[in-house]
């Protein structure tokens, strides 16, 4: 097997009609490159019947672990609280939406049984699903991550497989710019950072909110939060505690 064992970790806002497919399909790809896998997924208040389909799911497979939260927190958040209650050394982030498949971890196995400490799927056609403006904010925030001594990746805010210990670590960000922070960290830190292309389809149900003008304007200070703890020590970075 690729891995000694995997937590796939996946946040999850009011994903009624993908959320049972996603779980399904993790467990059926995690048997090819590991043998010991959990499940963990953070459904984040959600207001239709997806923490009740995870429950079910939940009451007839055990490695299947579901965090609950009260009330909506934003995917940051969740994937804070996922990484830090994640059991096993590798940990694969993926959306509940079904627009990274599930595949797409064993060419990130691969190229971390090659060496890598951190794997980042990136889409080779994003314009095919990006608005310009959403095209905009994606070389926006790959340019924050080059000028702050991040490695060369094209999507930091995609799905990943890396090492627990550079996920769930110390940030200063505090909204979704945390991502592309703990990649900066990573690399300044010698960590081996590698991109793989991996496919990637339309969003068949619920609503992306990653490009909303609050996150945008978070990301932005978030940004300027990381450049002034990188040169000046300050804001001093602290470790996310799970949250539900």
């Amino acid at each position: 097997m690729t891995l000694s064992s995997l937590s796939i970790v996946i946040p999850a806002y009011n994903e009624e009609e993908t959320i049972a497919q996603t779980v399904g399909d993790a467990f059926a790809v995690a048997g090819a490159v590991t043998d010991e896998v959990e499940v963990l997924v953070c459904d984040d208040g959600s207001s239709d019947t997806t923490g009740a389909i995870l429950d079910a799911l939940a009451r007839d497979e055990p490695r299947l672990r579901v965090l609950h939260r009260a009330a909506n927190r934003g995917i940051e958040a969740s994937i804070r609280t996922l990484y830090e209650a994640a059991q096993h050394p590798w940990v694969f982030l993926n959306s509940a939406d079904l627009q990274w498949p599930m595949q797409a971890l064993l060419p990130l196995a691969a190229a971390a049984a090659a060496g890598a400490d951190l794997v980042i799927g990136v889409r080779p056609r994003k314009h095919e699903v990006y608005t310009r403006y959403r095209r905009a904010l994606s070389r926006g925030y790959t340019l924050a991550v080059h000028l702050l001594g991040g490695a060369g990746a094209a999507d930091p805010g995609s799905i990943k497989l890396g090492r627990r210990e550079l996920l769930h670590r110390a940030v200063v960000a505090h909204g979704v710019f945390a991502e592309a922070e703990r990649i900066v960290r990573a690399t300044r830190e010698g960590a081996r950072i590698v991109e793989v292309d991996v496919g990637f389809r339309r969003r068949r149900a619920g609503r992306a909110r990653g490009a909303a003008p609050a996150l945008v304007v978070g990301a932005v200070l978030d940004v300027a939060r990381v450049a002034c703890s990188l040169a000046a020590g300050w804001p001093s970075p602290a470790v996310p505690t799970r949250d539900v």
